[in-house]
């Protein structure tokens, strides 16, 4: 009985953390499709526009954007392309018109919008009684060693907006909340995926 009870509490341990494993850092939130749109992709070169300051992600993002946008058929064009100085505050005019320089008819831009410091702190539940470890330790063993950890990370929230260039209609927009323990480049290639799914999903693509 204990041997069929602690096969069971290992293919147990083995499920959870290949489920924690697999979790998703970037999730959607909500996303809007203008209902003049739906159901058809206006075509055309997308212009990536990564809203940031710090230069170092916008080009990894755009990069990240522009490589996948392509591999799926749509011309895509990076903002560093055609403005390579850093991106001012409230320059959506300037990226207009550096769209439209560029024969870009859309404008996919991501702005972060907030951003949240999280502290998680998770506790190693003890087993329900019935259930032991082999040897003279019994059941008691995992009350003296009982773990709890902490984990510290930044959670971001990004607003994304699909937008003609010629009028400045938006067709479609999308808010994501990603969770940053890792690496930026592992990261943006995540999100960069979820958000062309979504597009795709609905037939903006």
């Amino acid at each position: 009985m204990r041997h069929h009870r602690l096969i069971r509490a290992w293919f147990l341990a083995v499920g959870l953390l290949a489920g924690l494993g697999g979790c998703a850092s970037t999730h959607v939130e909500a996303t809007w499709s203008n209902p003049q749109y739906a159901g058809h992709a206006p075509a055309g070169r997308i212009l990536v526009v990564g809203l940031t300051r710090d230069e170092t992600v916008r080009r990894l993002f755009e990069d990240s954007m522009a490589a996948a946008l392509r591999s799926r058929g749509v011309d895509a064009l990076r903002s560093y392309d055609t403005v390579s100085a850093p991106l001012p505050d409230g320059g959506g005019p300037a990226l207009m018109e550096a769209a439209k320089r560029a024969g870009a008819v859309r404008v996919l831009s991501s702005a972060l919008v907030a951003r949240q410091h999280i502290q998680q702190v998770t506790v190693e539940p003890v087993p329900t009684w019935g259930w032991d470890y082999y040897g003279w330790y019994g059941y008691y063993w995992p009350y003296g060693y009982a773990r709890t950890e902490t984990r510290d990370f930044e959670r971001y929230y990004v607003s994304t907006a699909l937008t003609d260039v010629a009028t400045g209609t938006i067709y479609w927009t999308a808010r994501t909340r990603s969770d940053a323990p890792g690496r930026i480049e592992q990261e943006i290639r995540e999100f960069v995926t979820v958000l062309i799914d979504e597009l795709a999903r609905d037939q903006l693509l």
